[in-house]
């Protein structure tokens, strides 16, 4: 039932500066739903485990009171303070660690999230630190953002795949949460009132765009790719805009959301 997984510790060399700039960001739709459900007050605290370069922290930043964001990867934190800087948000504490380790105060946060970082975590062990963390009738979030490469059967997309089949085979299966399985984990962890909640919204993409989401994942970072970099840019670039030579590429992008409470 719970994911204790051993990935690398930086498996997302590389990839901080491409994940600021080009991953898609989650929906507003999302973020207000979640907002909205957990009644969230300005002096309420948030904790963002295994944050990456702030993809959750800093958008949710301005309903809170403070944020504390925490990863394992020294890359992602600091382009995640430079980013906030940049964005004018000050109410994030950024922590360099591991999800698992979270020293924080007991019964301090209204709300714990982690975007699309779930399947890479000791999942059993981050509940419970999870629990201990929340205020009683406090909140987890398990959200996840659609991937390019999995998520998708838009034309430009199964050429993109293929495209990228020179490269890497990716096993979608192996990369992705476990939808279908989270909800029963909080459930059978105690979690209460648990519901998963999917948005969407078609977006539009340039090919540059598309390029830097891949660069921003681990299977695709330009550590991976190394000196085929001129020729994976290329051979992408030139497939995609013999399908579509207006450069604008349809992508129905989705999040998913799934939130427990912690039992009073």
């Amino acid at each position: 039932m719970y994911l204790t997984p051993n990935y690398r510790h930086d498996l997302f060399r590389g990839t901080a500066d491409f994940y600021v700039k080009y991953r898609t960001p989650y929906l507003e739709s999302m973020l207000n739903s979640l907002i909205k459900i957990t009644a969230i007050k300005t002096k309420d605290r948030l904790l963002d485990l295994a944050c990456g370069p702030g993809r959750l922290s800093i958008p949710l930043a301005k309903y809170f009171n403070e944020v504390v964001a925490i990863d394992l990867e020294e890359e992602m934190i600091t382009a995640g303070k430079n980013h906030a800087k940049n964005m004018g948000v000050n109410n994030i504490l950024w922590k360099i660690g591991k999800a698992e380790e979270i020293n924080e105060k007991l019964e301090s946060f209204k709300l714990t999230t982690i975007g699309d970082a779930y399947h890479r975590l000791d999942q059993l062990c981050v509940l419970n630190k999870v629990s201990e963390a929340l205020t009683k009738g406090g909140f987890i979030a398990i959200i996840g953002g659609a991937s390019i490469i999995a998520n998708g059967n838009r034309s430009w997309q199964t050429i993109l795949n293929k495209t990228l089949s020179k490269w890497y085979k990716p096993n979608i299966s192996a990369n992705s949460n476990n939808w279908e399985q989270v909800p029963n984990g909080l459930i059978d962890f105690g979690f209460k009132d648990v519901l998963t909640n999917v948005f969407e919204e078609t977006i539009t993409l340039t090919v540059e765009e598309i390029i830097g989401f891949l660069y921003s994942m681990s299977i695709f970072s330009t550590n991976i790719i190394g000196n085929d970099k001129k020729e994976f840019e290329k051979t992408i670039t030139d497939n995609l805009l013999e399908l579509e030579p207006t450069n604008i590429f349809e992508w129905d992008f989705s999040c998913v959301c799934t939130l427990g409470r912690k039992n009073n």
